[in-house]
């Protein structure tokens, strides 16, 4: 079984004039996103590989591990792109990193020079600040987050190379921003888009999916999954998807290095898993049944009582110990009742669809591995 680092090693001697621009291409791409190129804003140029070399002198690789979402060895893919003639001369400019306690943003973009004639537009998926999540389940009840705002407004000011084909990526929430900026940017810009790449991010609410804009560019939106997608199967898609095989379970499956690939291009299957069906029909009912009022109140108090409780990473809340739970609790019964209710009817509702799917056993086990970091 083989993934991006095995392609890299396989092609990665490989120039794009030789060999152009493939979905692989992509997803390394979009994974490299997760780094921080710098703690401020910048339109410097600086090539893939001082990027990465300067990003790992600062990280030893537990810390890499938490900053790259879900990722089982991040280092030993960036030490392998690095070293990639494919890749480490390509030039990276306009880096752009934003996050905004209040106005619940986390967003972060670059643009990558392929070449003379094409550029990929890079969008970084959730990273693994709490506020970053808390942007994520946003999307139940908001016609449009601000990251989204903020990735029209990227690429309308940033995408100004006259006559350069364009291609916009991500993964995760980032290959929905990507959608999202290629449908509401400027027709001048839409133009010059190749193509738009949504690797295992979520869909969208039904009422963007009939817009104009979207319908025109249907046909370069490219949705990829890994067989048992949870993420990429949240809200609505009216795009058809690729299956990809991979040799991980569950969520895991959202970490691109499980995805596997064959020269080119991607291992495909025919369909998404049972299971990843069952959660997205788990999650639908759920929305169906829950006011946007109420979600808005689910996830700003769910926010709260974790922030209250000084759990401000993904990492701090996968090491969160029983004892603590007596601690989150006392936070609860501090709710106002209406919003206690809330709470706990919305907790109530999501575990009765999960056991019109799932057996006990299986949602017991299945919460108890998403606290659990892979080796």
């Amino acid at each position: 079984m083989a993934n991006i680092v095995d392609y890299l090693k396989w092609r990665g001697d490989i120039s794009f004039k030789v060999s152009p621009f493939n979905e692989v291409d992509n997803l390394i791409l979009s994974e490299f996103a997760y780094i921080e190129i710098s703690k401020k804003n910048t339109s410097k140029k600086i090539t893939i590989e001082e990027a990465i070399t300067k990003y790992l002198k600062k990280y030893d690789k537990k810390e890499l591990a938490k900053k790259f979402a879900l990722s089982k060895n991040p280092t030993e893919f960036l030490k392998t792109l690095a070293n990639s003639k494919r890749f480490k001369n390509l030039t990276i400019t306009n880096y752009v990193n934003k996050i905004s306690k209040k106005e619940e943003k986390q967003f972060s973009a670059m643009v990558i020079h392929i070449n003379f004639n094409t550029i990929y537009v890079a969008f970084k998926g959730t990273d693994e600040t709490l506020i970053g999540w808390k942007e994520d389940l946003n999307m139940s009840f908001m016609d449009e987050i601000p990251s989204q705002l903020e990735a029209v407004n990227y690429v309308n000011q940033v995408v100004s190379f006259k006559n350069r084909h364009i291609y916009l990526g991500g993964h995760s929430k980032g290959g929905n921003l990507a959608v999202y900026a290629g449908v509401k940017c400027k027709k001048k810009i839409q133009k010059r888009i190749k193509g738009i790449y949504n690797n295992d991010g979520p869909g969208f609410a039904e009422n963007f999916l009939t817009l104009p804009n979207y319908e025109k560019m249907l046909p370069k939106i490219n949705t990829i999954l890994p067989q048992s997608s949870i993420i990429g199967m949240l809200l609505s898609h009216k795009e058809n998807y690729k299956v990809i095989q991979s040799d991980s379970l569950g969520i895991w499956q959202h970490d691109t290095l499980t995805w596997q690939v064959e020269t080119t291009s991607f291992v495909t299957l025919k369909e998404i898993d049972e299971t990843s069906n069952k959660i997205q029909k788990i999650i639908t009912e759920w929305l169906a049944q829950v006011g946007k009022k109420e979600r808005e109140i689910f996830s700003s108090t769910l926010y709260t009582i974790l922030s209250t409780n000084k759990i401000n990473t993904i990492e701090e809340l996968t090491r969160l110990k029983l004892r603590s739970i007596p601690r989150l609790l006392r936070t609860v019964t501090k709710l106002d009742e209406e919003t206690k209710k809330i709470m706990i009817e919305s907790i109530k509702g999501l575990m009765k669809e999960a056991n019109k799917n799932f057996d006990k056993k299986t949602i017991f086990y299945g919460l108890k591995s998403l606290t659990k970091k892979r080796s």
